[in-house]
């Protein structure tokens, strides 16, 4: 039975360990104590919350926490878990993140591209395990009680550790959790940004509460780069629009040619986003038949490549057939009445397979669906006519009719894992096609600018709607790898 459905009149301890960590104290702290634990620390960082001299109490053969499970005569749930995972800024829940328990001290998460799958055992041996729902809620029965228990909290690498500090036998204890702003809260994903003098994509980053200390240029210590990448216009003596390539007063981006050209430079990435750059750019400079193809190597490996708009000669254009054929590429005139830019699309989120009932169910609990339950998309387009189901698994998740071609439908937002064609059991890489941009955003007479040096084109605070759906599509990709048109894996 899930956390909101039900009240319980067993005694009731609320940690509140997000404003805890939040003024530096722990989790002890916020329920009056002073002198526990933090109530998180880094991964790996020792065995925090486990006595590995622990002795059962009967001759029933248990390790380390698993011996502090006790039965609750008058209640088969036990001692209990329950609350709500946010995103790093603590204002919006997060779909699908794994919560759970461990026996053991968690390993380290690597660094760079990995196959990291669905169906694969999490770090730590964990003793109870679940996944969020669309409202981020999770639940987790029959924990251990005592002192200073572990609650680990993951999607893809973002990953933190909360320490429960006391949880008494029987007991129901409320954790709001929330995944980490910075690598001293938690494991953050390495994350390659190409900027595009069309889409603002990077100021997501600071929308959803990643700390300014962890958004850096390659090479630096920083946990997220950024890349410069192209600009349109200039054509019958118009000015070049060149997208955004430095910090405010601070160091300039590397060239996106300098990643996408190299496959060791992408290979220490985790996720690699590609934000509009206005125009194809596709030419044998910026983006060479080599890059599109280390680009898919890359994606086979494990990593996880988010392309919008324009981007998607990196798969239509491929050398590599695969690519080429996972959807019906094209570029045909978009559904939008008038400048896309500037004129909304009503579009149709699916609803045909879990992930994106979760997706629409998630929208609409964000206020971020029209009243007719469709999503508002700025700069709508049409590239894509559809998808080959059978290869790599790709599924439509977002789309829209259009006038301009009633033969097909224009596909805003596709998936599909890689290799292509392997057998759902052998994927590792998962890539998002996408025409949800971040888009234009206004607030107070200010605006995001993807032209202006990183972060003084940030200027807003608030997602737009678009906005949430491009966060919502962003921890959706860094997720661990599966089936995106089948039921989500349970974890273990």
């Amino acid at each position: 039975m899930h956390p909101s459905f039900t009240k319980r009149s067993r005694r009731s301890v609320i940690l509140l360990a997000a404003a805890a960590l939040a003024t530096g104290g722990s989790a002890a702290a916020a329920c009056g104590g002073s002198s526990d634990p933090p109530a998180a620390t880094p991964d790996g960082g020792g065995a925090i919350g486990f006595d590995f001299d622990a002795t059962p109490e009967s001759s029933v053969k248990c390790t380390n926490l698993e011996c502090q499970i006790k039965e609750c005569v008058d209640d088969p749930a036990g001692t209990r878990v329950l609350g709500t995972v946010t995103d790093p800024a603590g204002a919006r829940p997060i779909f699908n993140a794994v919560v759970y328990v461990p026996n053991a001290p968690l390993a380290p998460l690597g660094a760079g591209v990995s196959c990291d799958r669905c169906d694969a055992p999490h770090s730590g041996a964990p003793l109870r395990i679940t996944t969020t729902d669309a409202a981020g809620r999770f639940e987790l029965d029959n924990i251990p009680a005592g002192a200073n228990i572990p609650l680990v909290v993951q999607i893809g690498k973002w990953r933190r550790t909360v320490i429960l500090a006391d949880v008494p036998q029987c007991s129901e204890i409320s954790a709001d959790l929330r995944l980490p702003r910075s690598r001293a809260e938690g494991d953050l994903p390495r994350i390659a940004i190409t900027t595009g003098a069309a889409d603002a994509l990077p100021c997501l980053l600071r929308k959803i509460g990643i700390d300014d200390s962890e958004i850096g240029v390659a090479g630096s210590a920083a946990s997220m780069h950024l890349f410069q990448g192209g600009g349109y216009g200039g054509g019958d003596g118009g000015t070049p629009v060149a997208a955004s390539s430095s910090f405010t007063n601070g160091p300039v981006f590397t060239s996106a040619q300098a990643l996408w050209n190299d496959p060791a430079a992408l290979a220490k990435y985790d996720a690699v986003l590609l934000a509009c750059e206005g125009a194809p750019n596709d030419d044998a400079v910026h983006k060479s038949p080599a890059a599109k193809q280390a680009l898919y190597d890359y994606a086979k490996a494990g990593g996880r490549v988010l392309a919008t708009h324009y981007h998607d000669t990196f798969f239509s254009g491929s050398p590599d057939p695969a690519p080429r054929g996972v959807a019906a590429w094209s570029d045909r005139a978009g559904p939008a009445a008038g400048d896309p830019r500037t004129t909304p699309v009503d579009t149709e989120v699916a609803s045909t397979f879990a992930k994106a009932a979760a997706m629409s169910a998630w929208l609409a609990k964000q206020g971020a669906l029209t009243a007719g339950g469709k999503l508002a998309l700025f700069d709508a387009r049409h590239d894509v006519d559809g998808v080959d189901a059978g290869a790599g698994g790709a599924v439509e998740w977002i789309q829209v009719a259009n006038p301009s071609y009633p033969a097909a439908p224009a596909l805003q937002h596709l998936t599909f894992g890689a290799p292509i064609g392997a057998s759902s059991a052998e994927v590792c890489g998962r890539v998002a096609f996408t025409n949800v941009h971040y888009g234009p955003s206004t607030e107070l007479g200010l605006v995001d600018d993807a032209t202006k040096p990183f972060p003084a084109g940030c200027q807003t605070k608030a997602l737009t709607a678009q906005q949430k759906a491009l966060e919502l599509v962003l921890f959706d990709l860094v997720s661990c790898a599966q089936d995106d048109s089948a039921k989500i894996v349970t974890p273990h």
